[in-house]
């Protein structure tokens, strides 16, 4: 069994030395000292933009419904009780009660006093809920869940699934700061495409919100950096012209990539 709640609360007073590993992280020698925690066995996120609903082109299927089939494939679901982000951060601007998801065998193991067990259907609304906040989807491995919940011994089969805010999320703030090593984490999906079209008006918006500084305004436009952009769709959200446009490759290479992304831990074994 995983940690309870009391020692849970231990391991989040080491919450604050996030913000300064991160900050650090450019440097030598701190590049080096932090290495070990940004290796891509432990910590390997990929962000999907859930809240998009973007015209489906035909056998395109939008990156929600897909994050939706990784639910029912999962062997054990786990709603845990808020976001530990935001509440760890005193969130003003969202939810603190609307939890991340657990999903894999390890999931079964987690301490019943950070949450409950969940049916696939529970987990879906779940993921409708955030939608409609407008939160960015991520999933993957994250070595600071894994050890501070009890279950670092099982990370291999132990899936993350967040639905991220950009003023408090762990792997969002301070990323223009960070160095290569905590960015190269972040892996973009291919079949995810973010385009700027001709109805951008160059304000700057999407450059202020972008988590990781991908967006420049240049004569006018807003230009992406695709080498830099991590593909969340958050510029979407945030364009006050609607001119920024996320397409996603047709349903069976969006799938398969995303699949490859989370295996094995959410080879279903078990059903509840």
């Amino acid at each position: 069994m995983g940690h309870s709640r009391r020692v849970v609360k231990l391991f989040l007073s080491l919450w604050p030395f996030t913000h300064m590993v991160k900050r650090l992280s450019p440097y030598t020698p701190f590049r080096q000292l932090f290495a070990p925690l940004v290796k891509e066995s432990i910590f390997e996120v990929t962000f999907i933009p859930v809240s998009e609903e973007v015209p489906a082109l035909q056998n395109t299927v939008l990156p929600r419904k897909l994050l939706g089939e990784l639910i029912r494939a999962s062997s054990y679901r786990f709603i845990y009780n808020g976001c530990i982000c935001r509440n760890q951060e005193g969130c003003v601007n969202y939810p603190r009660d609307l939890g991340c998801l657990f999903l894999g065998d390890a999931a079964a193991h987690l301490h019943p006093s950070l949450g409950h067990r969940a049916g696939v259907e529970e987990c879906l609304e779940h993921v409708e809920k955030a939608a409609e906040y407008d939160l960015v989807g991520m999933i993957g491995r994250i070595w600071f869940d894994a050890a501070t919940l009890g279950v670092m011994h099982r990370l291999h089969d132990f899936l993350v699934v967040c639905f991220c805010c950009d003023c408090c999320c762990l792997v969002r703030t301070d990323m223009k700061q960070a160095g290569t090593g905590f960015r190269d984490t972040i892996k973009k999906l291919d079949a995810v495409r973010v385009e700027v079209t001709d109805k951008c008006e160059g304000c700057g918006t999407c450059a202020e919100t972008c988590f990781v500084g991908a967006i420049t305004v240049e004569d006018g436009k807003a230009r992406i950096d695709p080498e830099q952009c991590k593909a969340c769709g958050k510029c979407s959200m945030v364009c006050p012209h609607q001119a920024i446009q996320v397409d996603f490759d047709h349903e069976d290479a969006l799938w398969q990539e995303l699949l490859a992304r989370v295996q094995p831990a959410i080879k279903s074994s078990k059903t509840i």
